[in-house]
């Protein structure tokens, strides 16, 4: 295996087609990086409750409480957010939810930040990417996950994208 792995870098320094097909590979693999890239900051539609959950009437742990979620239930984001806090569609009413109760996948809590300055939702994590829409200063966004070279995968308001990291408090 170790001689596979040489083989290329062996035509590199003979030159010749081998080079070429080096330069093809490489190619193909810097196009297709972003796109995987762009695939995780998609917004999440749906979390699940990692224990009972108090939905509240607003984004404030003094909020009134409209219920209590179960452990367990899936239920849809809205992609309203306040740091802290998700709002969610439960019971036939939009409610808020801490999010240390709710989780994406495995990891308990979701993140949010707010941004400290009017900014752009890029379609990729890249200076030069088309931005999607402006957030302006003081929104919450929720964070999902991913990060790549200083730029952050957010969702607003259900549209997913990356927001440079030094536009957001965490």
């Amino acid at each position: 295996m170790v001689t596979r792995c040489m083989l290329p870098i062996r035509s590199l320094a003979h030159g010749g087609l081998h080079l070429g097909v080096a330069l093809a590979l490489l190619l193909v693999v810097a196009v297709l990086a972003p796109i995987a890239e762009n695939a995780s900051a998609k917004a999440p539609p749906l979390a699940t409750t990692v224990l009972n959950a108090e939905a509240l009437a607003a984004p404030d742990y003094d909020a009134a409480r409209v219920a209590v979620i179960p452990q367990g239930t899936e239920v849809e984001l809205t992609g309203e957010a306040a740091l802290g806090f998700l709002s969610v569609y439960y019971d036939g009413q939009v409610v808020w939810v801490p999010t240390q109760y709710l989780a994406l996948g495995v990891r308990p809590g979701i993140d949010t930040a707010l941004t400290i300055t009017d900014t752009p939702l890029l379609d990729a994590p890249m200076r030069d990417a088309s931005v999607l829409e402006i957030i302006m200063a003081g929104e919450a966004v929720i964070l999902t996950g991913a990060h790549v070279d200083g730029y952050d995968a957010a969702s607003h308001d259900g549209t997913g994208g990356w927001l440079d990291e030094r536009d957001l408090s965490r």
